[in-house]
């Protein structure tokens, strides 16, 4: 397949991704809401186990050997066997100025250390940068923990505190879940800090292009809980749809949650996306066994 670069989302995180089901009128205007549904859809979109561990992939794809950087000369890229150092400061052939950062300590056990010191690229005026610190432990050969402690700008400040875990054949079927804290801040809502947990996300490409089950829950600093429950099992459809609770009750459907890997993309492209997210997960895996 051909790969797409997740660090070249330079789109801003916009709210929404697909239409909802219910108008919630009163609710437009508000840039914090959780009864909001193109809030929780871009909340939903972004913070689910899967999601925020692409925000760690590219570097320690480049290292693992599994992935190239689309321009081999730019970023520049010193590899002395045990790190690998990325650093900014040119212009790609397609046009991207990178900048800042990276680098990735390997251990002979498989874990990975990210580090990121404003990495990323701008292009037309947007950029796409991270800066922080990512790991990822190897359990066996069928599971590994990560963690996240990093921040991504890009239209918006994302600050993720996060931990997780990932089972299954990463050939194939995964099952990402995990914990933390995800705050966004500036002037494309929605703006706010939330507790987010994702509990058994099953991603099969086999069964549907979107999540086939799990679910991600959304709670606020009041305490509004929002619990967004993944069907592609049992109703993968062409309007990416999942269903939803507010505060315990349910709300019905709420469309364009298969774009849970990008944020304001939809259609084609947003499953392009979760197949990326697939074959991260089996890269890793063949690297593993590899070893």
């Amino acid at each position: 397949m051909k790969w797409l670069s997740i660090w070249m989302l330079s789109v801003p995180l916009l709210g929404g991704c697909g239409s909802d089901s219910e108008p919630f009128a009163a609710a437009k205007n508000d840039d914090s809401s959780l009864a909001n549904p193109d809030n929780i859809r871009t909340w939903a979109n972004t913070v689910s186990a899967i999601a925020l561990y692409a925000n760690a992939y590219q570097p320690i794809a480049v290292a693992d050997g599994a992935k190239t950087f689309d321009d081999p000369a730019c970023p520049a890229t010193d590899d002395d066997g045990t790190t690998l150092a990325i650093e900014g400061g040119c212009t790609d052939a397609m046009g991207a100025t990178w900048v800042g950062k990276a680098s990735v300590k390997r251990h002979a056990n498989g874990d990975r250390d990210l580090t990121l010191e404003n990495f990323g690229t701008k292009k037309d005026e947007a950029s796409d940068t991270r800066n922080g610190d990512a790991s990822v432990r190897r359990i066996d050969d069928g599971s590994q923990d990560f963690s996240l402690k990093l921040a991504h700008e890009s239209g918006v400040r994302v600050t993720i505190d996060y931990e997780g875990h990932v089972d299954g054949d990463y050939d194939a079927r995964t099952v990402w879940s995990g914990s933390g804290t995800v705050t966004r801040e500036g002037l494309l809502p929605p703006v706010g800090t939330l507790d987010v947990t994702t509990s058994a996300e099953v991603v099969d490409g086999d069964v549907c292009g979107q999540p086939a089950s799990g679910n991600t829950t959304l709670t606020d600093e009041a305490g509004t809980t929002v619990v967004v429950t993944y069907d592609g099992d049992v109703d993968c459809d062409e309007d990416q749809a999942a269903t939803y609770t507010l505060n315990g009750a349910s709300k019905g459907k709420l469309t364009g949650i298969a774009c849970t890997t990008s944020p304001g993309r939809t259609g084609p492209e947003a499953a392009a996306l979760l197949a990326i997210m697939l074959s991260v997960a089996g890269l890793r895996g063949r690297r593993r066994r590899a070893q």
